[in-house]
């Protein structure tokens, strides 16, 4: 009987000491009462998420990568592509300069007497050359086109500079999600490992006649949860990887490293983005405005059509044989072109124009409402999330404690086996709040400085 007495008071040991929490966050978790041993539990889905193929560690070398992603490049070649349109429209008002030479065979022949001599006819072989040139010295059209065209490429700057700032917004995005998503994959571990072991606590209760077998399936359900739970943690932790190797041109996931320091990455994001003074000097609303004058010149555009136009040319040639003439021209044309009438395409033109003109104000009036409540909400994020965070850590504490009680209570024989799995799965979900939380006050601080911001990269 001492014998058995003793396996039992040893065996119940154990088993109050299962019912002691797992840490969490080993940090902040409860002190293990003295001379507990906690017992080891084992499976295979304790064992870590696979690591990511690459690697960034740090923001300097997250903005190499965007600089040679297909997204930023798009915007630098369209750049270039308003650039090469502004050489177009500015030869349209250039002086043209052409030359060209042939030469002719003639196979049939024929010899015309004219006088005292015989002209062949026409000659067996003919070399000419000429040269022609032109200009439109009174365009008003296109001279005004010019002038479009300058602030076009201001516009295509202005673009880039925003999506400078959204690919920083959405990188900063993706790198503190895949923080965050491995955090809480580490937390499903967690909270697999404490499921195993209650499921533990009530196998022993039960093999002691202490227990019954509903406990058991209580627990073993609470397992199965945290199973789920820790599929879908990887699986979203697996996707914000492919989200950041995705922004950042890569067909390959990319992980941020666990050991990056938070604040240290704000202020590496605060040196390369500087916040703008008003709304009106961020880029996409300058751009909007430069869009609105653009359309606006485009009104005049339209209404030059029906302004007459002069053009000036001559041409000079020359042929090595010269039937009836000399055998070097030169003339000179001046043309004056005065439109009448083309069918009242030049009214639907002018038309087309005040309406895009009207879009362009009113896309700009939009942009400028979202872009304040954008601002705002960001100046905002911090204080609300910064409280939220305050309150998860107090709904984790109490978490903690109560798990706690519960597990040494049920352990004692206080309780239910629902009691247990309540508290564990409140746990779990305290612990995974606060964590997201601790990587959305991140973003919300570099988030109130891109709202409002020009990166230079």
């Amino acid at each position: 009987m001492m014998v058995n007495s003793t396996v039992r008071a040893a065996t119940l040991a154990c088993v109050v000491a299962a019912a002691w929490p797992v840490v969490a966050r080993a940090q902040d978790a409860p002190a293990a009462p003295p001379g507990f041993v906690q017992p080891e539990v084992s499976d295979p889905m304790l064992a870590p998420p696979e690591a990511a193929p690459s690697e960034i560690r740090s923001w300097d070398e997250a903005i190499a990568l965007i600089r040679r992603s297909p997204d930023y490049l798009t915007s630098v070649e369209a750049v270039e592509r308003s650039i090469a349109q502004r050489r177009i429209t500015l030869a349209a008002v250039l002086p043209q300069l052409s030359a060209a030479g042939s030469y002719v065979h003639n196979f049939n022949t024929e010899a015309i007497r004219l006088g005292a001599a015989d002209v062949v006819t026409p000659a067996p072989n003919l070399w000419s050359a000429t040269a022609t040139a032109s200009w439109n010295v009174l365009d008003l059209r296109g001279l005004h086109a010019v002038g479009t065209a300058d602030r076009a490429i201001a516009v295509a700057n202005l673009s880039l500079a925003e999506r400078r700032r959204l690919l920083a917004s959405q990188i900063v995005a993706a790198m503190l999600a895949t923080l965050s998503a491995g955090r809480v994959s580490e937390l499903d571990r967690v909270g697999l490992r404490t499921a195993l072991e209650r499921l533990a606590l009530t196998q022993t209760r039960l093999s002691f006649n202490r227990g019954t077998a509903l406990d058991v399936d209580r627990a073993q359900q609470d397992v199965a949860a945290a199973r789920a739970q820790l599929i879908s943690g990887d699986e979203q932790l697996r996707q914000a990887r492919e989200a950041l190797g995705q922004a950042l041109g890569s067909a390959t996931p990319i992980a941020a490293p666990a050991s990056l320091d938070l604040e240290g990455f704000e202020r590496a994001v605060a040196t390369t983005c500087h916040l703008d003074r008003t709304i009106e000097q961020r880029a996409d609303i300058a751009a909007a405005r430069g869009n609105v004058e653009i359309a606006e010149r485009q009104i005049t555009e339209a209404e030059l059509r029906f302004v007459p136009s002069i053009a000036l040319g001559s041409q000079a040639g020359w042929a090595s044989v010269a039937t009836l003439g000399p055998k070097e021209t030169w003339s000179f044309t001046a043309l004056l072109s005065v439109p009448l009438f083309d069918g009242g395409a030049r009214y639907g033109q002018l038309r087309d124009a005040r309406a895009a003109a009207a879009q362009a104000r009113d896309t700009l009036a939009t942009l400028r409402v979202d872009a304040m409540i954008e601002a705002a909400r960001a100046a905002r994020a911090i204080g609300v999330t910064s409280a939220a965070h305050d309150v998860a850590k107090q709904q984790r504490e109490l978490a903690q404690r109560i798990d706690a009680r519960t597990r040494e209570g049920y352990a004692k024989g206080v309780g239910t086996s629902l009691d247990l799995v309540t508290s564990a799965q409140a746990l779990r979900q305290a612990e995974t709040n606060l964590a997201l939380l601790d990587f959305q006050l991140a973003q919300a601080r570099a988030g109130a400085v891109l709202a409002n911001a020009e990166c230079f990269y």
